[in-house]
């Protein structure tokens, strides 16, 4: 009788026991548990706020036009910046320049009478110093060979000979077309800086930029003007020489002589465009003057070579 009443205590025990879990699993199932939210992509917004329990979907409308309009700047700014960049990559620099100067220590050699005074002994003059001026345009090849270009330039003097071993002065007018071949170095250059949005972004993820816009192989040649703001140059080529001479005996003239024109120079650069130069030219040129006529006598002439000195400065535009 005690082992049968244990065993029913027993049991009894252990079935309230199991109620007791059973229940406890159950409420904690019913409990509410908070949603989580799902993920936001870039370029949209999350979910809006929930009414009554029920989760409100938003509109994307206004973020799917915000995410193109930046799309559209975005292709804008890179085809300016191409646009910019085929306009100017692998162009050549033009220029053109004005300049007054003094042409000094001008000498002759080799000098010859002519007509009635052939055979006459006469000493080389020297010539007198002048101003000079005169007007020049150029042109730089574009890429590598931005160190080299072409010149034409055409400038007057008045380099009168003097009187020397009874020869008689004589004015001079000089006028010189130069066909010019030009080297230049770039001095004092900085180091090239990208000037780039830094919020516009190309489809590689590469900025892009405007018109400012610098790459190593794309860019305007005149951007180095500034960048490099110091050059020196040098050139020579072929002059053309159109003299004249007059004195009480007469005139004579001697037109498109054959000759050499060289120069060496300097030049500062205030931007891409203004330029401040000093510069060196040399001429050397064989002139004959055989029309002199002597009032109520014969004619004579004076031939030889004239070696004349030109300090110039001026200003240039290149473009």
């Amino acid at each position: 009788m005690t082992l049968t009443s244990n065993a029913t205590r027993a049991l009894i025990i252990g079935g309230l026991c199991f109620g007791v879990l059973v229940h406890s699993n159950v409420v904690e199932a019913q409990e509410p548990v908070d949603p989580q939210p799902a993920p936001v992509l870039p370029g949209t917004v999350g979910p809006g706020p929930t009414e009554g329990g029920q989760i409100q979907t938003p509109r994307t409308d206004q973020a799917i036009a915000e995410q193109q309009r930046r799309t559209d700047e975005d292709e804008d700014a890179l085809a300016r910046s191409r646009r910019y960049r085929d306009d100017h990559r692998h162009h050549g620099e033009t220029y053109v320049a004005g300049f007054g100067g003094v042409t000094f220590g001008g000498t002759t050699m080799n000098m010859d009478g002519r007509g009635s005074a052939l055979g006459t002994s006469i000493d080389n003059p020297s010539l007198a110093n002048s101003a000079v001026y005169g007007f020049k345009i150029g042109y730089f090849h574009p890429g590598r060979l931005n160190w080299l270009g072409l010149e034409v330039e055409g400038f007057n003097s008045t380099p009168h000979i003097r009187e020397s071993g009874g020869l008689p002065g004589t004015h001079l007018r000089l006028t010189t077309l130069g066909f010019n071949v030009i080297a230049r170095k770039k001095l004092a250059c900085r180091e090239r800086e990208d000037r780039r949005r830094a919020d516009v972004r190309d489809r590689r993820g590469s900025d892009v930029g405007d018109a400012d816009y610098w790459d190593a192989d794309d860019y305007s040649a005149l951007h180095d003007n500034a960048r490099c703001p110091m050059q020196v140059y040098g050139g020579v080529g072929l002059g053309l020489f159109f003299a004249e001479t007059s004195n009480q005996f007469g005139r004579a003239s001697d037109n498109a002589q054959a000759g050499l024109n060289a120069l060496a120079g300097m030049k500062y650069f205030f931007n891409e465009h203004i330029a401040l130069f000093a510069e060196y030219k040399f001429n050397y040129v064989d002139l004959k003057f055989d029309q002199n006529q002597i009032a109520g006598g014969p004619t004579a002439g004076l031939n030889g070579t004239y070696l004349i000195n030109n300090v110039v400065g001026g200003l240039a535009y290149h473009f």
